[in-house]
């Protein structure tokens, strides 16, 4: 059975050969140019070297993470794509495995660890029973400092390695247990990989092109920054707001108030309180408050229509009541259509209570107001 294996979980790039169980070649690259300019290359030079064409290859092993976002997707776009041609299976291979794989039978604690920025570091722990790899503790992405000082508690020697030692180098204390891994087993290898593949396959572990996804984790920071972006938020309004507020009210309200009337809110009205919620840089929600000795009157909520039943009217009513505490506000009032169900119910859900009808209130409809207390 002849394995092709790669690893591209960091800013090494490695391929491998093996053909039952003996390797014929082996390439590794650490020289900073990227993953995508160079992994084909470094297969296609292999495969002439051995004399090896791609359609001989029985199984693809491939480092599924965690590691490097962009080197995963790479290497998984590659093995992926050769597979599909080919219809051979894939084995994938856990990276933190693979990087504990190249101490075999070392006689203590291993910790592979792999750069997931920000100072710290994706990481498990090891040891080998026999000729058995036995994970101690799961992977997980940890501060260094906060995984050397676990290490440091350890009842045995720890040797540690993969491209995170140098977060960790910083904080190793040159008495205690842990130790670097020499220099040729520090970075990834994919002969690891090509070994734990064929046991893999021997035990029926490999899945198809379809299948198989890189294992990242946790999510990137791209991803992150874009959560961020679209995370609610609900602050206090400020005159720049007026213009997207006053669109909301248009949008919400047949007799709106003007542009005027809340800049005069926001200028002159000291009674006055107004919360906007924002999602990304966009105003999607408003509230305002008028504050009288010990009692709030909730004079107008709205939230863009395009952004309704995402519970925002919800967080904006929330935010006044802790925004009514925090000036030891103790009464809150409003009024609302008796035909606007939806809102009375949220009303209710946060406290307030019935307490009688405004006939004609609404000047616009002639509709009656139903009058809330939350006390």
């Amino acid at each position: 059975m002849l394995i092709l294996a790669i690893d591209t979980s960091s800013a090494t790039a490695t391929t491998a050969l093996m053909e039952n169980g003996r390797l014929l070649a082996e390439f590794i690259q650490n020289t900073g140019k990227t993953h995508s300019q160079r992994l084909m290359l470094m297969i296609d030079e292999m495969l002439k070297s051995c004399g090896k064409k791609p359609q001989d290859i029985d199984l693809y092993a491939c480092a599924a993470g965690p590691g490097s976002f962009t080197g995963l997707r790479i290497g998984a776009s590659a093995v992926k794509a050769m597979a599909q041609v080919f219809d051979k299976p894939i084995a994938a291979i856990p990276a933190l495995d693979a990087l504990a794989y190249n101490l075999y039978r070392f006689d203590g604690y291993i910790c592979p660890m792999l750069d997931a920025q920000r100072g710290a570091v994706y990481s498990a722990l090891y040891r080998w029973e026999k000729d058995k790899l036995e994970k101690l503790e799961d992977y997980r992405v940890i501060d260094a400092k906060t995984l050397v000082d676990k290490l440091n508690e350890l009842d045995q020697p720890v040797v540690i390695l993969g491209d995170g030692i140098e977060i960790a180098a910083k904080h190793l204390d040159a008495a205690g247990r842990i130790s670097l891994a020499p220099a040729g087993h520090l970075q990834p290898r994919a002969a690891s990989s090509a070994a734990i593949a064929r046991q893999m396959q021997e035990q029926g572990l490999v899945e198809s092109c379809y299948s198989f996804r890189p294992v990242y984790i946790r999510k990137s920071q791209a991803e992150v920054e874009y959560e961020k972006k679209q995370e609610l938020v609900v602050r206090p309004m400020r005159l720049e707001d007026v213009d997207a507020v006053w669109e909301i009210e248009k949008l919400s309200f047949r007799t709106p108030w003007s542009r005027e009337s809340f800049v005069q809110e926001l200028q002159t009205n000291l009674t006055a309180r107004y919360l906007v919620a924002e999602l990304g840089d966009e105003i999607v929600g408003y509230g305002g408050m008028w504050f009288v000795l010990d009692e709030a009157h909730i004079t107008n909520i709205a939230v863009h229509p395009d952004y309704r039943g995402q519970k925002i009217g919800d967080r904006i009513v929330k935010a006044m009541i802790t925004a009514a505490e925090k000036e030891a506000i103790k009464n809150m009032t409003l009024e609302v259509r008796l035909s606007n169900a939806a809102a009375i119910n949220l009303y209710k859900k946060l406290g307030f209570e019935e307490a009688g009808i405004r006939k004609g209130y609404y000047f616009d409809t002639g509709e009656d107001a139903l009058i809330m207390w939350r006390r």
